[in-house]
């Protein structure tokens, strides 16, 4: 084997060691919060609290929702609620599950 076919090799299994390090961190993101109770505020000054149930490409899929609104009494809200991320501020996980 010469230098060439080393330096190659070596090339190959940096590339790829970069790869499953950015495949191992993805899917540890995914399942961040997952199922976990979470506080979706939107950037219309609503909120939702409920379980972060699932992530669909844009979509956030939360259940058991309480819609929370400035100056209104919360609202529990039937069925499953998908937000656009366009419409999300931020979120924040409070680590209980529920």
């Amino acid at each position: 084997m010469n230098w060439q076919t080393t330096v190659f090799l070596l090339e190959v299994a940096i590339i790829l060691g970069v790869i499953v390090v950015m495949l191992v961190q993805h899917f540890r993101n995914e399942h961040l919060s997952l199922r976990k109770r979470v506080l979706v505020n939107l950037h219309d000054g609503k909120a939702m609290d409920g379980v972060l149930y699932a992530r669909r490409g844009r979509l956030l899929v939360l259940r058991n929702v309480t819609l929370l609104e400035p100056g209104a009494n919360p609202v529990d809200v039937d069925g499953v609620v998908i937000v656009d991320r366009d419409r999300v501020d931020f979120v924040q996980a409070s680590g209980a599950d529920r």
